[in-house]
């Protein structure tokens, strides 16, 4: 992997983990109003984002590359 290729996958991944920790902090907020409690529920995932958009990105390339074999044969 050359160094700008690093950089951009950090940065990718450094966005998507301040995204999901601002999304949770502001649905955290709103769930506390809703409640009238604190209490840690689904707004939890929004700190997965990272992780989700990995998994979900991995299996989308892994179908697109299995049509392209497929197609070949």
């Amino acid at each position: 992997m050359k160094r700008y290729q690093i950089l951009r996958f950090v940065a990718k991944y450094a966005t998507l983990t301040v995204c999901g920790i601002l999304l949770y902090l502001f649905v955290a907020k709103y769930a506390l109003a809703q409640r009238g409690y604190f209490a840690v529920g689904g707004e939890m995932f929004f700190l997965l984002l990272p992780v989700l958009y990995y998994i979900v990105a991995t299996m989308i390339r892994d179908i697109i590359r299995d049509i392209k074999d497929r197609k070949k044969h």
